[in-house]
């Protein structure tokens, strides 16, 4: 058994395994072999740049064919970046053991400097923020060398034996991006719907994912976070577009994905386990100081926008009876968790004692769906277990303790014999409404 439980637990990075590329391998072009040779971060860097700026003197209506045409040498030059970047990190991983043979991995150190240097005739500075502008624009595989380069400066430091000569380069990007937030950010956020305003030039969901992965990476990093949620603005500007659109998408991957990112923002990273990306391995537990910072920032936003996020958004939007399955799963689970953290008692306390919002639990916990009635009651319970309970709540629960107690004797029987918690938490439920 031991040996199985061994085998299922990925090493660290092993999603870099897979992800060794070496650029375009056609070697009649002798810029793109060049490329495919070179070794110095700050030429493939300015390489890059130059593409870029080639597609941002086009015409508006010519972005699309000159990113084509000067798509070649981009697409070698992101290639080769990121793999020096992987395979700087594969000999480093061998060499952890090692303390003689370890030294400063280069390349990220590199990548970081170029990008942060506040020199007034540093053209590099603001590359991260183009690529991102300019990532529906670029070829299929850049588009995702873009966002694997972005997340691996991100989080390089959070895991591997190797990781403390990597924490400084990880934290520099991370200021880096601090420095230049809402230029980073605000493209990140506008990316998630690429693939609804392209639908007629072909498939872009990638682009929203690609998105959606690097908006994750950097609300891992509580500093992040808090430029995050420091504003009510920049709460409307970056995250209440996911509750707003995103979520709503039909695009169930673009959906699905933007539930993700609003889970981790609305919970602090409390149940972020990996966002299902390949790269989402290399991103570890956050460790406990970051994360009880991360609460304590998502208490105040949370409390502080709470008209405007939860009567006015979450509640009509992502628990209505017009919401698809997912979402309304996904959404009483974040609820869920945000309730029962202990840094939202206020919030807890402001969302139970509100009549229309045991109603609206209420018709949840009816729902046809047994997964949806499950969460609803892990939502519900925290209604009924509230000691200061106000009249209008008490009298919805005494009026119709009848039926939600004959009700609830039978909601998930099947699951009593196999969970105790939920058993001993439905009795008390049961009994507590009995006592009213």
């Amino acid at each position: 058994m031991s040996n199985v439980n061994s085998r299922s637990v990925p090493k660290p990075f092993e999603w870099l395994s897979g992800g060794l590329f070496f650029g375009n391998q056609n070697k009649g072009d002798d810029a793109e072999t060049t490329i495919d040779s070179e070794q110095d971060v700050k030429s493939l860097l300015s390489q890059i740049q130059d593409d870029l700026n080639t597609v941002e003197s086009s015409p508006g209506n010519d972005k699309q064919s000159s990113s084509l045409t000067s798509s070649s040498s981009l697409a070698a030059s992101l290639a080769r970046l990121r793999f020096l970047l992987y395979n700087e990190r594969r000999i480093t991983t061998q060499q952890a053991d090692n303390l003689n043979q370890r030294g400063t991995p280069s390349v990220a150190l590199d990548i970081v400097e170029n990008l942060s240097d506040k020199a007034k005739e540093n053209t590099l500075r603001i590359l991260i923020p183009e690529l991102i502008n300019y990532l529906q624009l670029l070829p299929f595989e850049s588009r995702k060398h873009v966002a694997a380069i972005f997340n691996y400066l991100l989080v390089c430091g959070f895991d591997g034996a190797d990781r403390d000569i990597y924490i400084p380069i990880m934290n520099k990007f991370r200021d880096y991006i601090i420095m230049n937030f809402e230029a980073i950010v605000a493209p990140i956020v506008r990316g998630h719907g690429v693939s609804s305003a392209s639908s007629n030039t072909g498939t872009t969901t990638d682009v929203a994912l690609h998105c959606g992965s690097m908006y994750r990476s950097c609300f891992r990093h509580s500093s992040l976070y808090g430029q995050l949620v420091v504003t009510r603005r920049r709460v409307e500007q970056f995250v209440f577009p996911f509750i707003d659109e995103y979520t709503l998408l039909p695009n169930f991957d673009v959906s699905s994905d933007a539930m993700e990112s609003l889970k981790l923002v609305m919970t602090a990273g409390t149940t972020c386990h990996g966002d299902g990306n390949n790269d989402s391995t290399a991103i570890s537990q956050i460790d406990t100081n970051s994360q009880q910072e991360m609460a304590e920032l998502a208490a105040t936003f949370l409390i502080r926008d709470y008209d405007a996020m939860w009567d006015q958004r979450f509640n009509l939007k992502l628990l209505s009876t017009e919401a698809n399955y997912m979402t309304k799963r996904v959404a009483l689970q974040i609820l869920s968790t945000v309730l029962l953290t202990r840094s939202n008692y206020e919030i807890m306390m402001k969302y139970v004692n509100s009549r229309t919002n045991l109603i609206l639990v209420m018709k949840l916990l009816r729902d046809t769906s047994p997964h949806i009635t499950l969460d609803a009651f892990h939502v519900f319970k925290v209604f009924v277990a509230n000691p200061n309970k106000i009249p209008e709540v008490e009298k919805i629960l005494r009026d119709n303790s009848q039926k939600l107690c004959a009700y609830l004797e039978t909601l998930h029987n099947d699951k009593e014999e196999s969970d105790q918690q939920f058993a001993d938490e439905k009795r008390l439920i049961i009994g507590t409404i009995r006592d009213l």
